[in-house]
């Protein structure tokens, strides 16, 4: 049988993916009665009805429902294609996806000595908290806090990660360190929504829970959490990763040895396909050797 049109085949697959006649229109830049052509004639080709019209949009009927599940992968092997080329050509540069705590506290900093290693490479930072599709989105690879197992993926485990508990010199002045459960609570505490709390910390420096939630500032970024604690607002449990610079340097203090070991690590990926392009490879080498490093302590 002689293959549809391209273009018809494109009008449909941009109805059954908006349930709309009038949003696919707008996608294909064209006119609402130029679709409906299209899907007239492709019907007519396949002698079957492929949309029950109704008045709030276009349902699939089961015909359409097959033929949508071939074009939906047809197309995603194209856009896969054009995007491996536009890759395979884009041998100089190579695009990061990480959160911007992560870029802010850790990975800007230790740019430059990726640049003195690699200064052919030019590396692109793509800040985004929500994780992005490395096969829908112009990224390369990505560092990611989980546990791993993404599918498509290739993965390298790059750190495990602990919350620690900080603050600025000046919130806990002469207080005997390290402070006791009970000395730490009585200071003002912020909370990270996306970790475990000071609950789990209590209970594992031996103390018991408090009843009901305790005071203080919650926030969802990691970086914010960790500027609380430089301001001096606050006592933080944060990730000793992104707090890692500010210790070191002494804007923060650690005022507990007990620690929360966390289940999630910190991993490098990329597409599958891409684990041997020379520009990932030498991103994830250089990670892994910073990393290895922090590990290991010289």
């Amino acid at each position: 049988m002689r293959l549809p049109s391209l273009r018809a085949i494109q009008a449909f697959d941009a109805v059954a993916r908006h349930g709309s006649f009038s949003r696919a229109a707008d996608e294909l830049a064209v006119t609402h009665g130029a679709v409906s052509r299209q899907i007239r004639a492709l019907e007519q080709q396949l002698c079957t009805p492929l949309f029950h019209r109704t008045p709030k949009g276009a349902a699939l009927t089961g015909n359409g429902e097959v033929l949508f599940q071939a074009s939906r992968a047809a197309f995603a092997a194209l856009r896969g294609g054009v995007a491996d080329l536009a890759r395979r050509n884009a041998d100089r540069s190579v695009t990061l996806s990480l959160t911007t705590s992560l870029a802010l506290k850790w990975l800007v900093p230790r740019l430059p000595a990726f640049r003195r290693r690699h200064p052919e490479i030019a590396v692109l930072l793509d800040t985004n908290d929500a994780p992005v599709d490395l096969f829908e989105q112009s990224v390369d690879c990505a560092l990611r806090f989980g546990t791993g197992g993404w599918a498509g993926l290739h993965e390298t485990r790059l750190t495990d990660e602990e919350l620690v508990p900080v603050a600025a010199p000046g919130l806990v002045g002469d207080a005997t360190l390290p402070l006791s459960p009970r000395d730490l609570i009585a200071f003002p505490l912020v909370h990270d929504d996306y970790n475990p709390g000071w609950d789990q910390w209590l209970e594992k420096a031996g103390a018991m829970p408090q009843a009901g939630a305790l005071p203080g500032d919650r926030y969802i970024d990691s970086g914010v959490l960790i500027a609380a604690a430089l301001d001096g607002q606050a006592v933080a449990l944060v990730r000793r990763l992104l707090a890692a610079d500010d210790l070191a340097a002494g804007r923060l203090i650690q005022v507990s040895d007990v620690t929360l070991p966390l289940e999630r690590s910190l991993f490098f990926v990329c597409r599958a396909g891409d684990r041997n392009r020379p520009v990932v490879v030498a991103l994830r080498d250089w990670l892994a050797e910073s990393f290895a490093e922090i590990r290991s302590p010289s």
